[in-house]
């Protein structure tokens, strides 16, 4: 039996989970793309027939032309599993770029959570580890919230001036320019989501510290990642 996978080598973590299934056979034609990278038709085409696909994104017309070649797909970011070890990473990840990039320490930040899906739940429950002084941003029942912070808002009508650092997980714009004006020259924001929720250029315009961190645990825990895929690959192939 061949090794038949392909793994498309986009970013770190892909090269040491190239590493970690270096061993294993594949019967099938099997292809393996990084969770941000959508799938799209001159990737599929290069699949052989009856071949499998794992990956987090597909491109528009991807499934009709898979299901019509007997392609099966496997998107490892409808699974529960690796959205939450996922999550973590990527809540690690956020720690790091405040470390980093914060003009405070994390003792003496302020910081706000936008979104309390899985992607917001990961950042406020680390930070709640930390003792980090938290509010957090909600457009679902707020009760949930109350475990990691004693400031829970709604979702909406935003005033940024209280806070020193803001992790959106939202994604879609949702603060409009003049909500932006009371975010502060000296804050960090850092937006987690596949869009903004902010005018990031606007942002930057007013001198605020402001950018989107696609792909976090590729950059900052790229073997863990690789692990976490490799254990998603390894259970839905058997």
């Amino acid at each position: 039996m061949k090794n038949n996978l392909t793994v498309h080598r986009t970013d770190e973590r892909m090269y040491f989970l190239q590493r970690l299934l270096a061993n294993r056979q594949f019967e099938a034609d099997t292809h393996v793309f990084a969770p941000n990278v959508a799938v799209d038709l001159t990737s599929i085409r290069a699949v052989a027939d009856g071949g499998i696909v794992v990956c987090g994104r597909l491109a528009e017309g991807v499934a009709e032309e898979a299901e019509s070649r007997g392609i099966k797909i496997f998107n490892m970011m409808k699974d529960e599993g690796f959205q939450a070890v996922n999550s973590r990473l990527t809540a690690e990840g956020a720690l790091l770029v405040m470390l980093e990039r914060s003009l405070r320490s994390i003792e003496d930040s302020y910081v706000l959570v936008m979104g309390f899906g899985r992607m917001g739940a990961a950042v406020a429950k680390l930070l709640c580890k930390l003792n980090v002084r938290l509010a957090i941003a909600t457009g679902s029942s707020q009760r949930p919230a109350y475990a990691f912070a004693k400031r829970v808002v709604p979702l909406s009508a935003f005033d940024f001036a209280p806070y020193d650092i803001i992790v959106n997980s939202v994604p879609y714009p949702i603060v409009s320019d003049a909500e932006l004006m009371t975010m502060r020259q000296d804050a960090l924001y850092i937006d987690l989501a596949s869009k903004p929720a902010i005018n990031l250029e606007y942002a930057r315009y007013l001198g605020i510290d402001a950018d989107i961190y696609p792909a976090l645990p590729a950059r900052t825990c790229p073997i863990s990642a690789a692990v976490a895929m490799q254990e998603y690959i390894l259970e839905v192939i058997k």
